[in-house]
């Protein structure tokens, strides 16, 4: 009978373990992708994942948009998103997990018309600019 109590409560307290990891987030991250509007005119934005939509943002010149999502290292989150301004429409995936390494869990972008740049703090601040999608 005993024995029975002793592997109950070594269960229990397995499980209070794993809940506790997972909401102090050292399983379970938010990161979070602050976009900002470098563009001389309004900028559309509506980004998405496979389960989450952010919804369109009207982003005027130097204006930034942020927005959060948990992550499990466990899984590859993508983050597309659609950038539209005067006539111009271009895809980009703006958070991808096999190649962004955020610092500390926070991603900064610039749109610029030519392509997105992130800023990433290993190269002094200095933005690194990609090509869009398409």
């Amino acid at each position: 009978m005993n024995a029975i109590l002793v592997n109950k409560s070594v269960l229990l307290l397995t499980l209070l373990t794993i809940f506790v990891t997972l909401v102090s987030g050292k399983l379970f991250d938010k990161t979070k992708v602050t976009v900002t509007n470098t563009l001389s005119t309004p900028l559309l934005m509506e980004c998405k994942d496979a389960f989450t939509n952010d919804h369109a943002h009207m982003l005027l010149p130097g204006e930034n948009h942020r927005f959060k999502f948990y992550q499990s290292p466990l899984l590859t989150y993508i983050w597309s998103c659609r950038f539209e301004w005067k006539g111009e429409s271009h895809m980009y995936n703006i958070y991808d997990s096999r190649r962004d390494e955020c610092y500390h869990y926070n991603c900064y972008w610039l749109i610029k018309e030519e392509a997105p740049c992130q800023i990433i703090p290993d190269y002094n601040n200095k933005p690194v600019c990609f090509s869009w999608n398409y």
